[in-house]
């Protein structure tokens, strides 16, 4: 893409981003435009990984999992930590807790 002059050639991202910041007020509709541009995934790959994850997670032998568990089991399955980091005297000891405090 040829910039304008003192901005050198430019990839779609620092385009954009000098659209928004310096060319805003003289191209309103073109920064609008540029902001909707740098937001859209320009890879599919977070979503075919979570609908993997999800059909891991929900197989025939657990087709009544609700969505909230699903959700749940999903985020702990990317996010949460491994087994063996995992400290289960502390869960224990939280659950026990929150067990005690419902009575």
């Amino acid at each position: 893409m040829t910039a304008p002059r003192g901005y050198g050639v430019l990839n779609f991202l620092t385009a954009c981003e000098v659209l928004i910041k310096d060319f805003s007020e003289i191209y309103p509709e073109w920064a609008k435009l540029a902001k909707t541009a740098c937001v859209i995934p320009v890879s599919s790959v977070p979503a075919e990984r979570g609908f993997s994850l999800q059909n891991r997670i929900k197989t025939a032998q657990r087709s009544r999992l609700g969505e909230n568990n699903v959700t749940r089991l999903m985020r702990i399955a990317s996010y949460g930590e491994t087994i063996e980091t995992f400290d289960f005297n502390s869960a224990a000891a939280q659950f026990t807790a929150a067990k005690m405090h419902k009575k």
